[in-house]
């Protein structure tokens, strides 16, 4: 960008009509006193390498992707980033001259895009505070249930990451009463009751994450003991890393859940 417009933010995804994102990053940003301009658009997965290319040739400050865009946005910067390695998901971009100055190749790519995983590293942080607060000295432990289709690499934190995968290699030591952390993801239908119960025998202090996308999950989590973080708050979480990414200084939370609230209640 040269200083002759806004800076703008776009938001991807199909279908678009429903997504709360544009509203809450809107919010954040009058709050934090930016005249910057978000702009929704609704855009296929096939169609996404193309719109990505346009957006950045076009100097978009930044981009959040949907869910169902994430796989198709990490090909896409796999394959025409330099620099882009990492997490098989991206639901953000952003633009890091700093970063991108030791790049071999055109003023276009040192100033242009890179992607991460804004939600992964939201959770990671929370796992990481929960572990950090840990009042005994014993060894950390996780649980899985379902299928997890995220790199465990990218939401175990350092210097947590090792033994929390090795414990998921020790079920005698990672059972789910003992479990620090456990990531709940995909369940077949015809087993979620079983899996869930067994879910329910999570110990009060454990961190439980519902990343399964099933409402009927969301709703027999909801009498668990454990803490359980939601869809709602990981949206939260993400949308305030990237607003973080996007202008170098934390969001205001309160305004981005008061938007998505008020957004989701019309």
């Amino acid at each position: 960008m040269d200083g002759t417009t806004e800076p703008i933010i776009a938001v991807l995804g199909h279908p678009i009509a429903g997504n709360p994102s544009q509203l809450a990053i809107e919010r954040a940003f009058e709050a934090m006193k930016l005249d910057w301009r978000v702009m929704s658009f609704d855009v296929t997965p096939e169609n996404l390498p193309v719109a990505l290319h346009g957006l950045e040739v076009l100097g978009v400050r930044g981009i959040l992707l949907s869910k169902n865009l994430i796989r198709e946005a990490a090909q896409w910067a796999a394959g025409h980033l330099p620099d882009q390695s990492g997490p098989a998901v991206l639901d953000c971009f952003y633009r890091d001259p700093i970063a991108r100055s030791g790049l071999q190749g055109s003023a276009s790519q040192n100033s242009g895009l890179l992607g991460f995983d804004a939600e992964s590293q939201w959770i990671s942080a929370q796992i990481h505070a929960h572990l950090s607060a840990k009042q005994d000295d014993s060894a950390v432990s996780a649980s899985v249930i379902g299928k997890i289709h995220r790199d465990l690499d990218s939401l175990f934190p350092e210097p947590y990451r090792e033994p929390l995968k090795q414990s998921l290699l020790e079920p005698d030591t990672a059972s789910i009463p003992e479990a620090d952390v456990i990531l709940v993801g995909e369940l077949d239908a015809d087993a979620v009751a079983l899996e869930i119960e067994d879910a329910s025998a999570a110990c009060p202090s454990s961190l439980l994450f519902d990343l399964s996308g099933n409402e009927a999950v969301a709703e027999a989590l909801d009498d668990f003991a454990a803490t359980v973080i939601n869809i709602d708050q990981r949206r939260v979480g993400m949308i305030c890393q990237c607003i973080e990414k996007w202008v170098g200084k934390p969001a205001p939370e309160e305004i981005v859940i008061d938007a998505i609230e008020e957004y989701m209640a019309v």
